[in-house]
């Protein structure tokens, strides 16, 4: 099937550098479902929906969503012509209208794709409001106790000293930790420099991306949820897409677009090698590293046969529930994080401004 092809070659010429929000890409994909609903051609729905942006008043998206509306009618498909605006859509975008394309069902890939932007908008507003708060007061903190270090302290220090009293143990370590921050300011700014070329040189090369990748695998929590992510947007488009009659090989460009991590697109590899030898769904996605609870389902189903039709309803089933597990184990994942990174923040804020006060109380006691 040509349309599973990887579309990374299209050739769709330089990006027009357009940002497009969450929350108008949002609208677009609610556009583009209702479009593909009534049955209107890609090319004419790309410009009816650039007609309402342009009534928006966001020219700029306008202008390039009927650019992608000419390349889709000259010929291209969708996910193709969507490698021209790269800011505007990601990967994981394009893969999902090639997963569209791939099953004839363009309104369910556009459909989903809102559902997302719809999660991301909401996740994104729950965990600002959470640590933004928290963030300032640590912030604040300690420009107080700089300021106090700096300024405050070493005036009561004199004093104390006039009058023969040593200095707290407190206020003299604040005064001497802000002391040496001030004094070797460039020390600190020359790890942060070493720090971003150092990642630069890692990302810009194929050795270091891999390393970089691997490590971040390797990072207890992270690991699993940057591979258990992955996984579960794929699990989001296998379902329809193997309904549709698309076969397993054919998955593997779009679990390749999705996997974003160099370590984990190496155990798609896997996954192709073992479908392209004859082997069993399940022990492709087990090498590719999916874990136990969807290779289970799978395994389970390929054991049944439909009784009507060629579409193993089964396996279908088994794989939804499998994603809709992911999906609540990410979610929950995501609302513990955001819960102790805002109690340690709250924490951290409260402890600073605590030293700051007790620095000024003790060194006028």
């Amino acid at each position: 099937m040509q349309i599973l092809k990887s579309f990374t070659d299209a050739g769709t010429g330089t990006s027009s550098g357009v940002a497009m929000s969450n929350r108008e890409r949002e609208r677009f994909f609610f556009y583009m479902a209702m479009m593909m609903k009534t049955g209107q051609p890609t090319a004419d729905s790309l410009k009816a929906v650039a007609k309402a942006f342009k009534a928006e008043g966001r020219d700029d998206i306008s202008n390039a969503l009927m650019g992608l509306g000419q390349r889709v009618a000259q010929g291209r498909s969708l996910s193709q012509a969507m490698l021209a605006e790269r800011r505007m859509f990601s990967d994981i975008h394009r893969a999902a209208i090639l997963a569209g394309e791939a099953s004839n069902n363009m309104q369910k890939s556009f459909e989903v794709l809102r559902i997302l932007e719809e999660k991301k908008i909401l996740s994104a507003r729950a965990g600002a409001a959470e640590m933004l708060t928290p963030l300032l007061m640590l912030v604040l903190s300690l420009v107080s106790v700089f300021n106090t270090g700096l300024n405050t302290l070493p005036v009561m220090a004199k004093l104390r000293e006039a009058q023969g009293k040593p200095l707290g143990m407190i206020p003299e370590g604040i005064m001497n930790v802000t002391a040496f921050a001030a004094d070797f300011w460039y020390v600190f700014v020359a790890l942060v420099l070493i720090a971003i070329t150092v990642f630069a040189s890692l990302v810009s090369n194929p050795q270091g991306r891999t390393v970089l990748h691997a490590l971040q695998l390797q990072v207890p929590g992270y690991g699993k949820f940057l591979a258990y992510r992955t996984y579960t947007q794929m699990l989001l488009y296998f379902p329809y897409l193997l309904a549709s009659g698309v076969r397993p090989k054919q998955l593997i460009p779009i679990m390749e677009t999705l996997s974003t991590n160099v370590v984990i697109r190496r155990r798609i590899d896997q996954f192709n090698h073992v479908i392209t030898t004859g082997g069993k769904l399940s022990e492709a996605m087990r090498r590719a590293g999916f874990p136990e609870l969807v290779v289970t389902p799978v395994s389970v189903s390929e054991n049944y046969a439909p009784t009507s039709g060629n579409t193993n309803d089964v396996l279908i089933e088994g794989l939804q529930h499998a994603h809709g597990i992911l999906d609540r184990m990410l979610s929950d994942t995501h609302k513990q994080f955001v819960a102790i990174f805002s109690a340690t923040l709250w924490i951290l804020g409260g402890a600073v401004m605590m030293l700051d006060m007790l620095s000024i109380v003790m060194s006028q006691a």
